[in-house]
């Protein structure tokens, strides 16, 4: 009786005092709903700048180039090592399908770019973590249908997902707002 009392008034004093991480914890709730695992792809960096007339961004992003890094992108990633502002996918032939948000735990904004190197879409994509009672393929049919809010207007070659936290997102999104960008990048 008097532990947990003690217990129920550590837990009040907690309440009124106590700095809790509420991100920290939806992300970790998120994971363990999506049943992430590690995420051991071994994914090389590499620097780009986005510009148009209204100024330039420089970014440093993970490389999706292969299969399974395509495929797997940034699901059941918490949070990016520093200095990392999400990732470049590159495709070998132009793509026309949207990217979807299953498993992935962080918001992101997306940006789709032709074979000119010339953006031609744009989108804030929310996470589409699984919720409690949902079954599994419940929970991809919902992911799925999201994801055609994420349609860009033409086929894309190269996507950049950029992650909320981006020191420069704002600037981002009011460039993107005014005109297209243009991306460019070491081979």
């Amino acid at each position: 009786m008097k532990l947990g009392f003690v217990v129920s008034f550590t837990f009040m004093i907690c309440l009124n005092s106590c700095v809790i991480d509420s991100d920290w914890i939806e992300k970790d709730v998120a994971y363990i709903l999506n049943k992430c695992k590690p995420n051991n792809l071994n994914l090389k960096t590499k620097s780009v700048i986005l510009n148009n007339n209204f100024g330039e961004l420089k970014l440093e992003l993970h490389v999706a180039k292969k299969p399974i890094e395509l495929q797997t992108g940034l699901m059941c990633i918490k949070d990016l090592n520093k200095g990392i502002d999400g990732m470049i996918f590159e495709f070998q032939t132009p793509q026309d399908k949207a990217f979807w948000m299953y498993k992935t735990i962080m918001p992101l904004q997306i940006v789709y770019f032709n074979e000119f190197n010339d953006s031609i879409g744009n989108f804030e994509m929310k996470p589409c973590s699984k919720k409690i009672l949902e079954n599994h393929d419940a929970w991809i049919e919902r992911c799925l249908a999201e994801s055609s809010n994420y349609i860009p207007e033409s086929n894309y070659l190269y996507v950049i997902e950029i992650i909320e936290s981006y020191e420069d997102i704002d600037k981002l999104k009011n460039y993107l707002h005014k005109e297209k960008l243009n991306l460019l990048r070491n081979n």
